[in-house]
């Protein structure tokens, strides 16, 4: 039977029978056919990790829903969904028709498919050979060969709910065959799959790997997904690269029994304050239990030879930062938007006992998704930056409010919602518009030109001086932001 898919549905005004379509996954090396899932029914067929796709693949580099094909106008049609996108002859590709024998390829580095319509398609999956099934109203055929080609070239259902473009710039990732990747959305997401061998660890490295893609030109074995060389192993991690560093943290790409994640701590000059390794624990504990579409998935917290480590999903996607500066500013309803789901994340952690605030919200700590779950397009970044460290009040000339970090409260947070409109509509840093005039030093939304009034008097609240002068919460902001899109439309 048909599994029931989370996305919705693709409609028809009329009733029609969709032309049959097979799907070929091709051997990563050889490009022969593993294994076929044909349709004869279907008018929507997807492809990704997750469970409620029609066709399942395990590997790193493809997202929870990557691809979608299409039966649109008695033709069918290839729509990408993946982050890391679809490529069709080495050209990324967003929505092309399908022609008979086409194969793309998930991700720069991921699995590839053959496409065949009609008949000539049902011929080729009846040819192989193998245990036949039925699932999904699919026939899916495997073909016989060794139990190591088998290891090798075999993929299989995966539900990690990760899409795949890092807020660094895009690191290439292996397609991972059967047995290495992992089932994150059950316990902490690791399982018994050793480690590659670094400092005493055992498992497949470069050494014992006898892949001929395996060089150490590259970060992982294109085949079996395992580390090629790891700068070190920190617990159950092997640390791959550094991604970024700043004045309070460190944050390294580990692997870990087939997945590639985040791994941040406290940066060496700070090892050795008073308050640094409890500040971080207690901000880790926090954040370990949150579960929402506009946040990482935090996986790990634990001490080694006294250093603490936060082990968490890596966010794919452009920074809003990144994203302005590539395409420009956004429009009035666009940004809003954005502002919207930032503050549905917002009130999620301010409703948490007691609130959790982030208290560095900006465009680099704001990551956009073209891709993401549950159409949450934002997700928050930038944690455990360990502000509260500094004694010294914030100078307001940016996103930060103006009162100490011991003072702070969900308002803080909601403060830097007024700059980050002014960056999304001009693109400009905030402290162009911070003056000294008729009220005092802070920030001057009404010296923007073209700015709607309303917007103005919202801008004008949220960065009020005065923390009990803002709105008091992230639905009180909601409210007046939805009116101010209201406005916008029927004008």
């Amino acid at each position: 039977m048909s599994q029931k898919s989370s996305l919705p549905a693709i409609t028809s005004t009329r009733i029609r029978t969709a032309s049959v379509i097979t799907l070929t996954l091709l051997h990563p090396i050889q490009s022969i056919p593993v294994q076929s899932w044909t349709f004869e029914q279907e008018s929507v067929i997807r492809i990704g990790r997750s469970t409620d796709n029609h066709v399942i693949l395990y590997s790193a580099v493809v997202s929870r829903h990557h691809v979608e094909l299409r039966w649109v106008d008695s033709n069918w049609e290839i729509v990408n969904l993946g982050a890391n996108g679809t490529y069709l002859d080495g050209k990324r590709i967003t929505q092309v028709p399908v022609v008979d024998g086409v194969i793309i390829r998930l991700a720069r580095s991921g699995p590839n498919i053959q496409i065949h319509i009609g008949s000539s398609g049902l011929q080729r999956a009846d040819s192989f050979t193998g245990e036949k099934t039925i699932g999904q109203r699919a026939k899916s055929t495997i073909v016989e060969r060794s139990p190591n080609e088998a290891a090798e070239a075999a993929v299989g259902s995966h539900p990690n709910p990760e899409d795949d473009i890092p807020s660094q710039p895009l690191a290439e990732e292996p397609y991972i065959p059967q047995g290495t990747a992992l089932d994150r959305e059950e316990g902490n997401g690791l399982s018994s799959v050793a480690p590659a061998e670094v400092n005493g660890a055992t498992g497949p490295s470069l050494a014992t790997c006898s892949h001929p893609r395996a060089t150490r030109d590259s970060l992982f074995c294109p085949d079996c997904g395992h580390p090629i060389h790891p700068l070190q192993t920190i617990g159950a991690y092997q640390v791959i690269k550094p991604l970024a560093e700043d004045e309070t943290s460190v944050t390294q790409l580990v692997w870990c029994q087939g997945k590639t994640l985040a791994m941040k701590t406290i940066a060496p000059p700070l090892m050795n304050h008073p308050k640094a390794l409890g500040l971080f624990e207690q901000r880790a504990q926090e954040l370990l239990p949150l579960k929402h579409p506009g946040l990482p998935h935090f996986v790990d917290f634990f001490v080694d030879a006294g250093c603490p480590y936060l082990v968490y999903e890596r966010l794919f996607g452009q920074d809003l930062k990144q994203r302005v500066v590539s395409q420009g500013p956004f429009s009035a309803p666009a940004a809003i938007a954005l502002v919207l789901q930032i503050c549905d994340i917002l009130a999620y952690l301010h409703q948490q006992t007691p609130a959790i605030l982030h208290l560095d919200l900006k465009p680099s700590n704001l990551i956009h998704r073209p891709a993401a779950p549950d159409h949450c397009n934002i997700a928050i970044d930038g944690w455990l930056a360990l502000t509260k460290l500094d004694p010294e009040p914030p100078t307001p000339t940016g996103y930060v409010a103006p009162e100490p970090w011991e003072q702070a409260v969900p308002a803080t947070d909601l403060f830097a919602l007024g700059p980050l409109l002014l960056y999304l509509l001009t693109g400009e840093s905030p402290r162009s518009f911070y003056a000294q005039r008729e009220q005092g030093f802070r920030l001057y939304p009404e010296y923007v030109p073209g700015l709607p009034p309303d917007l103005v008097a919202v801008i004008r609240r949220l960065t009020n001086p005065q923390p009990e002068e803002r709105y008091t919460s992230a639905a009180e902001l909601t409210v007046a932001l939805r009116q101010v899109s209201a406005c916008a439309e029927k004008l």
